[in-house]
């Protein structure tokens, strides 16, 4: 039985199995209640280091009730350790002694002489300048009267020091957890989805650049760029008939001109594709790719090493299936085959030849049908030798399979928020994403759309793709929209979640500048994410109204206070009180305040907590709301 008990430390996801996440120059806060038998005080030490670097500590500091709190920020990109050491604190034990005696005008003289030969004993310990303060103070404490004494034993810098060196008596270890330090790309990030063939080519899609960047989106995420299968290439709208000029769909990967190392040559060469990335970098967007572990009929993988599909009795390969679907165009991987190492070494090495390229961001598709322990293997493993490169998983199944992978090392994930409209249900699975211990391994990506799914929201038109881009926007620090999204396309095919002549199956050519779109809502959108840090790491707050029609919610943190009210009726005004989060602002509740409404300009004096708000559709359908003390 350890002497010391260490208890409730957080974060830590599932026992240590699992690392915590955080971004990269971002404080991480450990705490942890920490305690032992009788009146003994306990000195508690925050220990981190990266991965096998030297170890560094801190104090912690006791915020009450034996609980105990210390940060560090890990400064680059990596796999960090941390973990909690303690033992008892004899010299702050007996300085508290000390002075509750002297309260009671009890003899301390040989308490003194205890606490004097405690300081002698860490001096020896002591090294660098640390030895010379406690030399220095040592000799005022040997030469001073009983107040002057006192006084120098009750000095925090000095205290800390002696603390620091004293005997670790009872030394007890906590378990060693991990952290999972990411760039900031990794946590926060507008991404913008498109098929690079209804562009054209790389070089086309270079000039495009202007257009994503019009709407200050950061990321462009490309749908795959390989070469696309012949045998059983489906036709429009996924008909299993198609046509010779149809260009089937991008995930059907492979045919006699290569696979996953290989760019479709409709879209230009391997250096038309760096081309893009620089031109990009330039623009201070980054490429995302879609890496989709699959492949059609043609692929080179079939000829060479049949071993690694399934097979059907009658030995012919199986496609892929979702019943009561099959996609006739796909045969999926056989992850679990005899000799599966060679497989995942392939697929890994995929990855690694677009890292070589200068591709980090890897948005990787369907991940939830392949073995957890592979893409545990595989990412830690990538990750090891490229802390830079960062991979979202597109997993729309069941939420603890979702929350696995992201445990397993997706650094973020697709959520349910397509499917989440009414403010219960908005309220309810957000406020979860937000709790511990999701918090410090889920990062939510809030897409709006995809290219399978057409929200059903959708159909009621423009105000409601207005209301769906503010929630995704400031609902989580990573949001996206796929193509035709700022254009308001909604046309639906029958009564499925599927696009109507589905840029999947067909090359769309879109009319950028068309009537009816958001595209300056959009552009204003993330422009005032990049403007507010509180958008992009801060706490979440859903806040009470009168109208259940009206969702209001603070996203706060030590840099700035916003708040976002929403009216979710797109044809009706809707208009209420609303109760503005104070307390959690740190502000008084009788305080007035200055709120300015960035989305739309406007100013207004606010008072108290509870304040009135009038949202008209179209015109004024959501504020965001910078709170500043008055």
């Amino acid at each position: 039985m350890d002497p010391v008990a260490i208890e409730n430390v957080t974060p830590e996801i599932e026992c240590g199995r699992f690392p915590a996440k955080i971004v990269v120059n971002s404080k991480f806060t450990v705490t942890a209640e920490v305690f032992r038998a009788g009146h003994d005080l306990v000195y508690p030490v925050l220990m981190y280091r990266k991965l096998k670097k030297r170890w560094r500590s801190v104090a912690m500091k006791g915020t009450g009730n034996d609980l105990y709190e210390a940060s560090f920020t890990p400064d680059e990109p990596g796999i960090y350790e941390y973990k909690i050491s303690a033992w008892k604190d004899s010299y702050g034990t007996l300085i508290r002694n000390i002075n509750a005696w002297l309260g009671s005008n009890e003899d301390v003289e040989q308490d003194i002489i205890e606490a004097i030969n405690l300081i002698k004993d860490a001096y020896k310990r002591s090294s660098g300048n640390d030895k010379k303060i406690i030399k220095r103070y040592l000799d005022d404490l040997i030469n001073s009267d009983l107040n002057k004494k006192v006084m120098i034993l009750n000095d925090n810098n000095f205290s800390s020091i002696i603390k620091k060196y004293q005997k670790k008596i009872d030394k007890t270890d906590y378990r060693t957890l991990r952290l999972i330090a990411d760039p900031d790309y990794g946590s926060y990030g507008s991404w913008y989805e498109l098929f690079p063939r209804s562009i054209g080519n790389f070089n086309d899609l270079i000039k495009h650049l202007n257009y994503v960047k019009s709407m200050n989106f950061n990321v462009l995420y490309l749908t795959p760029i390989h070469p696309i299968g012949i045998t059983n290439r489906r036709g429009k709208n996924g008909s299993r008939i198609s046509d010779k000029n149809d260009p089937g769909s991008p995930w059907a990967i492979g045919n006699d001109s290569g696979g996953h190392y290989s760019i479709n040559s409709d879209l230009g060469s391997l250096e038309d594709f760096k081309n893009l990335l620089r031109s990009a970098r330039e623009k201070n967007i980054m490429i995302a790719m879609d890496i989709a572990l699959q492949c059609s009929p043609d692929h080179p993988y079939v000829r060479d090493h049949p071993e690694w599909f399934y097979h059907r009795p009658d030995g012919s390969i199986r496609y892929a299936e979702n019943p009561p679907k099959k996609y006739y165009d796909i045969y999926p991987l056989n992850f679990e085959t005899k000799n599966k190492m060679a497989l995942w070494n392939e697929m890994k090495n995929i990855f690694l030849y677009w890292i070589s390229n200068g591709v980090k961001i890897f948005r990787v598709d369907n991940p939830h049908t392949k073995p957890l322990d592979f893409w545990e293997w595989l990412i830690n493993d990538i990750k090891r030798d490229h802390p830079d490169v960062v991979f979202l998983s597109e997993a729309f199944t069941r939420e603890n399979l979702m929350f696995e992978l992201s445990k397993r090392g997706f650094t973020m994930s697709y959520t349910y928020f397509t499917w989440k409209l009414t403010k219960g249900e908005i309220t309810e699975y957000f406020k979860k994403l937000y709790s511990y211990p999701y918090n410090f391994f889920f990062r939510p990506m809030l897409f709006t759309n995809t290219p399978d799914i057409l929200g059903r929201d959708l159909s009621m038109g423009r105000n409601e793709f207005i209301i769906r881009s503010v929630l995704a926007s400031t609902l989580s620090s990573l949001w996206g929209i796929y193509s035709g999204f700022e254009l308001c396309e909604n046309d639906r095919l029958d009564d499925t979640e599927e696009y109507l002549n589905s840029e999947k199956y067909e090359i769309k050519r879109r009319n950028f500048n068309s009537d009816n779109n958001i595209k300056d809502i959009i552009a204003r959108l993330n422009s005032i994410r990049d403007e507010m840090p509180a958008l992009r790491s801060g706490k979440i707050k859903f806040c009470e109204t009168d109208n259940d029609k009206i969702i209001a919610y603070a996203r706060y943190n030590n840099e700035n206070k916003i708040l976002v009210v929403l009216n979710l009726d797109t044809m009706n005004v809707q208009s209420g009180f609303i109760r503005v989060p104070l307390n959690d602002f740190s502000m008084d509740l009788n305080s007035i305040y200055d709120v300015h409404d960035v989305l739309n300009n406007n100013h207004y004096k606010w008072s108290g907590e509870y304040n009135y708000v009038r949202l008209i559709p179209g015109k004024r359908q959501a504020h965001i709301m910078v709170i500043k003390n008055a």
